[in-house]
């Protein structure tokens, strides 16, 4: 009765109800070989800087992104707790990345992302976080973090 109007009848070259543009990562595959380089550069990065292979592993997600292309997500997770991983997550990240990059024949076109997880069993001792000044404390930038303890004094000499 209202085919005139469009009702009850498909538009031609429209298969279905368009959504825009997909915004969430997607995964795509990944072969066996480039897991296994991921694995061994971090075997490779941990032996190196004397980090034990049993305090971190790794699961390489090949991901694509919308409108950015395919990336390669590490996601690193803490096993056993050393309070300097956290303090060295970042460099530990640029480590692996030149590792990373110098091993694997895809890796200077390769972009890859880091995320990090820590296992419930890792013996985090930090179960609660600290009071609000604690984060407002500033740093005068000029001494090392000293974690509480007072400084050396050596005894002048004359």
């Amino acid at each position: 009765m209202f085919e005139f109007l469009g009702l009850k009848k498909s538009k031609p070259g429209k298969a279905g109800e368009d959504h825009g543009a997909d915004t969430q990562p997607q995964t795509v595959q990944l072969d066996a070989s480039r897991i296994e380089v991921v694995r061994m550069t971090l075997d490779g990065v941990l032996k190196l800087h004397g980090i034990p292979g049993t305090w971190l592993t790794v699961e390489a997600v090949p991901v694509r992104i919308p409108g950015q292309g395919e990336a390669l997500l590490l996601q690193l997770e803490v096993k056993h707790w050393h309070d300097g991983m956290v303090l060295h997550a970042p460099a530990l990240e640029q480590a692996l990345l030149g590792g990373l990059r110098g091993f694997d024949p895809e890796g200077e076109e390769t972009r890859y992302l880091f995320s990090w997880q820590f296992s419930p069993q890792c013996g985090c001792p930090h179960t609660h976080l600290p009071e609000p000044d604690f984060w407002t404390t500033s740093d005068d930038g000029d001494s090392d973090d000293d974690h509480g303890f007072a400084a050396t004094l050596a005894p002048e000499t004359r």
